[in-house]
């Protein structure tokens, strides 16, 4: 079962391509917490950089993975990789969504909360990670791991959240009759885009 690294895998909805998103969650109260809680963790900055090392454990390719931030709207982000936009999400009052419905952050940011993402049942398995990165060190850190169930296939998505940054590291494992495939992205670098004079 080989995958390529798609473009915010981040998001684990691009590996196994032609799966169906899952629903989303119920509605349910709007919180009242600031939406500043969650950019705290995944800023999304307009005109922005994001650069990922990525690496293919089966096939161990490496490369590296480049993604621009448009915040076209305060409440809208964008991800573009070579011009083309991959992934739009939402920061509403209570969580970041994603275009396909299910939730990459979702208040309470506490310890074990869970949620609905976009293929699976996601948890919040640590709030005080630290993590050594080609990016640098980032400490007070939050883990949520994603389990997803995908026709025949297992996927395991482990996405580290770091405040001021966003997304540090993502691994996906997935797994289809007996075969198994690793795949990671590990942030180089972050910063503005760079405009010509």
């Amino acid at each position: 079962m080989k995958r390529t690294l798609a473009p915010f895998l981040l998001l684990a909805t691009t590996v196994c391509a032609g799966c169906a998103a899952g629903s989303a969650a119920p509605a349910s109260a709007p919180s009242t917490a600031p939406i500043g809680e969650l950019s705290r963790y995944l800023p999304l900055l307009d005109d922005s950089v994001l650069s990922y090392e990525t690496y293919i454990e089966d096939t161990n390719e490496r490369g590296i993975a480049v993604f621009e931030i448009d915040r076209p709207r305060p409440e809208l982000a964008e991800l573009k990789l070579a011009g083309q936009v991959r992934k739009r999400y939402y920061f509403e009052p209570g969580g970041v969504r994603s275009s396909h419905g299910g939730y990459l952050l979702k208040l309470p940011l506490s310890l074990n909360a869970e949620w609905t993402g976009d293929d699976g049942k996601v948890k919040l398995t640590q709030v005080d990670l630290s993590v050594d990165t080609p990016a640098g060190k980032f400490a007070g850190c939050l883990q949520t791991i994603e389990n997803a169930q995908l026709g025949a296939a297992t996927r395991k998505t482990t996405t580290v959240f770091c405040p001021g940054v966003g997304i540090t590291v993502l691994e996906i494992d997935a797994a289809q009759e007996g075969t198994s495939v690793l795949q990671r992205l590990t942030l180089k670098a972050f910063g503005p885009r760079f405009k010509a004079p």
